[in-house]
């Protein structure tokens, strides 16, 4: 069982809920460093994975460099969608465990048209099995399925000694995942038709914050027995010595 986070608080409701694994990231190699280093002091014993920018791969020696520096903030696995399979294999190589990503990339998608299934031809879903068997033979350990009919992942998952982690393709794969904001409503876009949504905290957050504001206009907040008490006679030693 896979999600995401992004923050110390959901990666410790992850782990104390007993999912394996947390993916992780931010918006720039330097940004996931420091998104890894909150996940992992709220998720200490949960499997991390966390990827690196395809476009920062300019060589094999650029690639280990910054694996390294990903895996000193505590990532496990070395997790790139978009990134092409033998840009994998050096990394494998030096005994990084390695995710790859097949079907649906959304960092690919202008060449999709926009989000979409891939696979519901035989031709397309010949394409994601060469993209899987490839992975394979540069040494990933694993690689997550995205919007890829049942049926076909399925078969494949039958045929690759890698773990197959599904995002909305179907059951029979080794692992599910799906994106904590899908999971907890903390998303402020479309919830996928894939996904499934068991709390709404972004819907409890504007509760909270609209009753904090009604509150504090109204004067309800702060109460009494918010404030911090003084006695008497230091106010009154406190008032003498200001006249």
């Amino acid at each position: 069982v896979l999600t995401t986070a992004f923050d110390e608080w959901t990666a410790k409701a992850a782990e104390e809920a007993g999912v394996d694994m947390i993916l992780a990231w931010g918006s720039c190699h330097e940004h996931s460093k420091f998104v890894v280093e909150a996940v992992r002091r709220g998720a200490p014993n949960t499997l991390i994975g966390s990827g690196i920018n395809p476009g920062a791969y300019e060589s094999t020696e650029n690639a280990l460099k910054l694996a390294n520096e990903i895996r000193a903030a505590c990532t496990d696995v070395i997790y790139c969608s978009g990134l092409v399979p033998d840009k994998f294999a050096g990394l494998a190589r030096q005994h990084f465990p390695c995710c790859g990503h097949v079907g649906y990339l959304p960092v690919n998608n202008t060449w999709y048209g926009g989000p979409r299934a891939v696979g519901k031809t035989a031709e397309e879903a010949k394409k994601v099995y060469d993209d899987v068997m490839a992975l394979e033979a540069a040494g990933c350990i694993a690689v997550e399925m995205e919007c890829v009919p049942a049926r076909v992942a399925a078969e494949i998952s039958k045929r690759t000694k890698m773990l197959v982690f599904s995002m909305g393709s179907g059951p029979d794969c080794d692992g599910q995942f799906l994106f904590s904001e899908d999971l907890i409503g903390t998303g402020t876009g479309r919830v996928p038709r894939h996904a499934i949504t068991y709390a709404n905290l972004m819907g409890d957050a504007v509760k909270a914050f609209t009753q904090y504001r009604e509150d504090v206009i109204s004067g309800a907040y702060p109460a009494t027995k918010h404030n911090i008490k003084m006695k008497d006679e230091e106010f009154e030693r406190f008032v003498d010595e200001i006249r």
